[in-house]
Parts: C-alpha cells; sequence; structure tokens
C-alpha cells in the first residue's frame, strides 16, 4: 500500500516538474521571439522593410541566424506574426463591441454613442500599439498591413450594421462601407501623428460624422 502510494506520488512531482519544464520553455521562446519583433520594428523606423536582411535582425537581436530560422521561414513570416498579433488583439476587443451592436434596432435616429460606449470604444484596443501601428503604416512599412486593417474593419463595420432592411442598393451599401473604413483608416494614420488625442476624443468625433454627416458638421461650426 505504501509503495502504491509513493508510486502516485512520484508521477504527480513529475508531472509537476514536467510543466515547470515546459513553462520555462516556452518563456524562453516567447522572450526570443519577443526580442526579433522588436528589433525588426527598430530597424524599420530607418529603414524600409524590403531593404533589411536577416543579418541586419539577428545582430540587433543578438541572436545567430539558426536562432532566428527555428522560429521563422524568413523575415516575411516574423512581420506577419507581428501584424496578426495586433489584429487578434483587435478583433477579440471588436468582437464585443459588435455584440452589444447587435442587441439593438438601428433606427432613424441612429447615433453610435448609443451603441458603443466612449470609453470602451474601438480605437482604445489601437491605442495600446499605437507606437507599432505607426511603424507598420509608415514609409518602410508594408503594404500588407494596411490591406488587414481594411479588411479587419470592413469586417467589423458588416457584422456591426446589419442593413438588409434599409432601401439601398447593394452598390451604395459597398460604397458606404468603404467610405467608412477608409475614413476610419484616415484617421488612424493621423492619429500615429498625433497622439496627445485621446481614442475617446477621436471615437466622438468619429460617431459625430457617422451620425450627422460632413455637412452637417461643417455648418454646425460656422462662424
Amino acid at each position: 500500500m505504501l509503495h502504491f502510494r509513493q508510486i502516485i506520488i512520484n508521477c504527480f512531482l513529475f508531472n509537476i516538474k514536467k510543466r515547470i519544464f515546459l513553462w520555462h520553455i516556452k518563456k524562453k521562446i516567447t522572450k526570443t521571439q519577443k526580442k526579433f519583433e522588436e528589433s525588426l520594428l527598430k530597424l524599420m523606423e530607418t529603414k524600409k522593410f524590403e531593404a533589411i536582411t536577416v543579418n541586419d535582425i539577428t545582430e540587433l537581436a543578438n541572436f545567430n541566424r539558426s536562432t532566428f530560422y527555428r522560429h521563422y521561414f524568413d523575415k516575411y513570416e516574423l512581420l506577419e506574426k507581428i501584424e496578426d498579433n495586433i489584429l487578434n488583439d483587435v478583433l477579440t476587443y471588436q468582437s464585443n463591441i459588435i455584440n452589444n451592436i447587435n442587441k439593438n434596432e438601428i433606427t432613424k435616429d441612429f447615433k453610435l454613442t448609443d451603441y458603443v460606449s466612449p470609453d470602451k470604444n474601438f480605437f482604445i484596443v489601437y491605442k495600446e500599439r499605437l507606437n507599432e501601428i505607426k511603424i507598420l503604416l509608415g514609409y518602410n512599412g508594408s503594404n500588407s498591413f494596411r490591406k488587414k486593417i481594411r479588411l479587419t474593419m470592413l469586417d467589423f463595420f458588416k457584422k456591426s450594421f446589419n442593413l438588409a432592411n434599409f432601401n439601398a442598393s447593394n452598390q451604395e451599401v459597398e460604397l458606404l462601407f468603404q467610405f467608412l473604413v477608409g475614413s476610419f483608416v484616415s484617421i488612424l494614420d493621423y492619429w500615429t501623428d498625433n497622439q496627445e488625442l485621446t481614442p475617446t476624443e477621436l471615437f466622438l468625433f468619429y460617431s459625430s460624422l457617422m451620425s450627422n454627416g460632413v455637412v452637417n458638421f461643417l455648418k454646425d461650426k460656422m462662424i
């Protein structure tokens, strides 16, 4: 009986040690990958992505090439990981907003602030990664990230606003969504260079344009 109990204890201790070992390995891998990500972004502050080599990345990260290739196939996969990590955070945050909007029916008196709380708006999640976004959207970045943001926001608007019951053609609806996406990306571009603006300030401005229109906004600002 004592022998059987000791076996159980030994198995339990072995599993604990195994989990601790795997945790350390995972932590080390994550730390290494983070270093490569930071190095690529740092290089992209002054150098176009196309001109950056794996040697540039490994030298700045203080790792050898073999370590790099254990984690990534090439520099494009590294860039894709950075972009996807940011957008995964965005998608998770936006899914909660979509669920809240879909609980309510859109009326003629629609105001975005009736469906999305200003202190929980979709600009907040971008604020947390704004410095990285600035680099990726900048002159030295890749067009892939801009396209991914456009697709992410297009999906967000289409899932948020069900326009099936509206008297609008498919083309009009598509143009509307393209307008919303284009204006959002332009504001995001502006924000990366004017980071003193808060997510709430941007959201209230953006929602005002959505609810009242550009012309009414200009009329309200006339002297």
